[in-house]
């Protein structure tokens, strides 16, 4: 049945705006572009992050959330700041991790994250 996820996808509204975001202000590299660069995959690792723009994708405030891990959340954060990215949940502390949630041009949430050891 189901044995691995293939890859996330992210609608956005404007293809050329999220690649800004999401490779300048986020500084993913991007691995495939397809459908002339409406469709733009961005790998970590075995997972794929894919943010594409087609009518029969409509991004969304209130659906799926990525989170990314990173190595520094503060430092993350931070540099996420000083690009003008607002954080609608600041740094937060579970048992596990912590984490906090911002958003991309569209909307649709996205969360820097960083297990504990």
């Amino acid at each position: 049945m189901i044995k691995e996820v293939a890859f996330v996808a992210i609608a956005v509204s404007d293809a050329e705006r999220a690649r800004k975001f999401y490779q300048e202000t986020l500084e993913l590299k991007p691995a495939r572009s397809q459908m002339g660069g409406a469709w733009v995959e961005y790998d970590f690792g075995d997972t794929t992050i894919g943010v594409g723009c087609h009518p029969a994708w409509q991004p969304s405030r209130d659906g799926t959330t990525v989170a990314f891990e990173v190595d520094n959340m503060d430092a993350t954060i931070e540099r996420l700041k000083s690009r003008d990215v607002t954080f609608d949940i600041p740094k937060t502390e579970t048992p596990v991790c912590w984490m906090a949630q911002f958003r991309d041009p569209d909307g649709n949430k996205l969360v820097v994250h960083k297990r504990k050891k």
